[in-house]
């Protein structure tokens, strides 16, 4: 080949890339600022958690089904048919918006936009696999994987300038500007001779003819590693909040670590594994980010979080560019390569989720969730070194599937190790005593029930849970269709009949606020129902204050009906309603027949029946138990600064800003660091331990012999010292 055609087809192949690169970006970067404001106009519109949900499941659903028919349109009519028409309707769809405003048209676009991810990535993938040199594969897919992530870290950024105003028309005017710019780029850029199966020639360079199997592995390799994401993606925030407490920004960053690692990673991976893509290059970042999963579960400190998530970074950053040249080398048609593995990965973000609450209910908790998900991800991808035997060691067929069999046998063996002796120290069901724990309120819930038999036990849990659901969505203001979204959404025009269970704890809540002299009052919503009210600035808290005013919940006794009297005001149950739902969870397992039992939701209990239950008092500023009580039929429920907070540096000192707001001053509260409560039900120790944070000590008190005597109280002040009242159990 002459020395100008090796350079026209060079300048060929990198504006392919260019377009494929540059389109990519743009396109990811519009469903990223869209994708990311859709919670928080859902928020914003008080929509419920179950249509927000279902809103992400259509999206990943439509991508799952869409991925696997997009290839083989590419392969078939060639790539500019359905990238363009996938441009096109990325870039028509917002338009609904701008002319029919509304959340249905809003989740309609967002399924709309699982279809174009599906159609776009993929067949780019496609196009650059079919067009490049076996040799640069890797250094090209590292620089799209590099580019798509940088898209995915920009997108919120940019979404959150846009929605700024609370105003989704710049979101959608930027979402189809951004498509319709990747539609004039692909349509200008790419050639229309362009296709996605590859020359033959271009196949000839492996060593070894790539069998059928060759592709079954490296899908099942794939769903394995996204499953292990799907299960951090759900509950890895649950975990660190669980045990970092909810400290947004430290929680953010932790959790950006794996994707802030890879994309460091990516810059050199693909000059480093540079070549003919290997099988055991694939194995091994895939190996690479099962342990840093797998020690996810494990994890208590914050540097061991930012350990794993360095690890779990470095292997993505091996294996996503490995793997994708690996696909490209196995097969002429490049759009069913990519669409066959974009639908295997789908499938393992779907498993992921729905395993991991499977093993939350059998180990109590969240890590094993992540180590059995790495555990069956490295079990997964181990068939891969099958054609990596054959391939670099030269093995035959036999002694190569022997060598991976051994090794799958050995990484379940060793893996599964932790996990039995974990097993062992979980406390046992034993007979008449039963263990469940499950997610719900966004925190685990873990009972324990005193039962006859197992098959009462699990009847009780099954329906406790549905029901903790229900009430939740009753009383979260996220949900449009409760009784509290209901009346923030009509606040200062209708009133709003809500729920009797609903009313009920609105009386009992205007009874708390009146007899604190509004320092526990639920009109503090129309500052706390925005997303990390916190850390905004504090004019944006102080513009709110004429809303906030327990005297303005207008209660009609008669038709038990309720309004709120100016616009722009809400309700926030948050100081009281998972006492609430604790204490409706202890009624219902009462009526099934529970003896007794504990009912613990996000470190708040209720302990009841003809026993006594010993439990914890968390320590403020360490991961420890500062001392244990032990008590009968009683609500044991705390308030700290260190469960939602930020931390701002002053020129002086450092300020913690937390969620834990005084509605006098509309600022954090500083009289005290934690407070734990103990009261004759899990409503009123809820309620009390925010008052009472409020308070302080000095003040809390007196509040508390003069209206209730019979509860008691222990402050952490914010030189840690510890303040009781006189009835504390010692």
């Amino acid at each position: 080949m002459s020395t100008n055609t090796v350079e026209k087809r060079s300048l060929a192949e990198q504006r392919i890339f260019a377009v494929i690169l540059s389109s990519g970006f743009l396109s990811t970067l519009g469903v990223g600022l869209f994708s990311f404001t859709m919670p928080l106009v859902s928020l914003d519109e008080k929509v419920s958690g179950a249509w927000l949900g279902s809103a992400f499941a259509g999206y990943y659903f439509a991508k799952l089904l869409i991925a696997p028919l997009s290839g083989l349109w590419a392969d078939r009519a060639g790539p500019r048919t359905p990238l363009l028409a996938a441009s096109l309707m990325g870039a028509a769809a917002p338009l609904l918006y701008l002319l029919h405003p509304g959340m249905p048209i809003l989740y309609f676009i967002q399924f709309v936009m699982g279809l174009v991810s599906g159609l776009i990535k993929p067949v780019g993938l496609a196009v650059l696999g079919g067009s490049g040199r076996q040799s640069e594969l890797s250094r090209w897919f590292s620089l799209h994987a590099l580019v798509f992530n940088v898209a995915l870290f920009c997108g919120p950024m940019v979404g959150g300038i846009l929605y700024l105003n609370r105003d989704m028309t710049p979101i959608m005017t930027g979402l189809s500007l951004c498509m319709a710019l990747t539609t004039v780029i692909l349509g200008i850029g790419l050639p229309n001779h362009i296709r996605t199966r590859k020359q033959r020639s271009a196949m000839s360079a492996s060593a070894r003819q790539p069998s059928p199997f060759d592709m079954t592995a490296l899908c099942m390799a794939l769903a394995g590693r996204t499953l292990g994401i799907g299960m951090v993606v759900t509950f890895y925030p649950i975990l660190l909040s669980t045990m970092l407490g909810r400290h947004g920004m430290v929680i953010g960053a932790t959790f950006a670590t794996p994707n802030l690692v890879a994309c460091l990673g990516l810059f050199l991976s693909g000059h480093i594994f540079r070549g003919r893509p290997r099988p055991m290059t694939v194995v091994a970042g895939m190996l690479l980010s099962a342990a840093g999963v797998f020690a996810l579960g494990a994890c208590r400190e914050l540097w061991q979080f930012a350990l794993a998530g360095t690890i779990m970074g470095l292997g993505s950053a091996i294996s996503i560019p490995s793997s994708m040249a690996l696909a490209s080398s196995l097969a002429r048609s490049q759009g069913k390569i990519f669409g066959t593995a974009h639908f295997a990965a789908g499938i393992g973000f779907l498993v992921g989720p729905l395993l991991g609450g499977l093993i939350i209910r059998n180990y109590h908790s969240i890590g094993p969730a992540m180590q059995v998900a790495a555990i069956l991800g490295a079990c997964l991808c181990l068939p891969l070194m099958v054609p990596a035997f054959e391939d670099q060691l030269k093995w035959g067929r036999r002694l190569a599937w022997g060598g991976a069999l051994f090794c799958t046998i050995a990484m379940a063996g060793f893996g599964s190790l932790p996990l039995v002796l974990q097993k062992q120290v979980i406390p046992k069901s034993a007979p008449g005593l039963y263990y469940y724990t499950d997610v719900a309120m966004g925190t685990v819930v873990r009972l324990t029930l005193v039962a006859r038999n197992e098959t009462e036990a699990d009847a009780a849990f099954d329906k406790v849970l549905t029901s903790m659901r229900s009430i939740q969505r009753d009383l979260d203001f996220r949900s449009a269709s409760g009784s509290i979204g209901r009346i923030n959404r009509n606040a200062g025009r209708n009133w709003v009949t809500p729920t009797p269970r609903a009313y009920g704890l609105l009386q009992r809540t205007l009874n708390l606020s009146r007899l604190s002299n509004g320092i526990f009052d639920p009109t503090v919503g129309a500052l706390t129902t925005s997303p990390l009210y916190y850390a905004l600035d504090e004019t944006i808290a102080q513009a709110k204050k004429d809303l906030v005013d327990y005297r303005m919940i207008i209660v009609d006794e008669t038709t038990k009906r309720v309004r709120l009297k100016k616009r722009g005001m809400a309700l926030d149950m948050g100081g009281i309603a998972k006492g609430t739902i604790i204490d409706e969870a202890v009624a219902i397992l009462r009526k099934q027949g529970i003896k007794a039992g504990i009912v613990e939701a996000g470190g708040d209990f209720y302990c009841f029946g003809n026993r006594d239950w010993t439990v914890g008092v968390r320590h403020p500023r360490a991961q420890k138990i500062y001392t244990t009580v032990t008590v009968r039929e009683k609500g044991v429920c705390g308030s700290g600064d260190y469960q939602q907070f930020v931390a701002i540096q002053d020129e002086q000192e450092t300020i913690l800003r937390h969620h834990i707001i005084n509605p006098s001053d509309m600022d954090s509260a500083h009289e005290s660091v934690g407070v734990t409560v103990i009261a004759n039900s899990a409503e009123k120790a809820d309620a009390l331990a925010t008052t009472l944070f409020i308070l302080g000590p000095n003040r809390g008190r007196a509040f508390m012999r003069e209206h209730f005597p019979k509860d008691a109280a222990l402050w952490f002040r914010p030189d840690l010292s510890v303040a009781v009242t006189d009835n504390f159990p010692r």
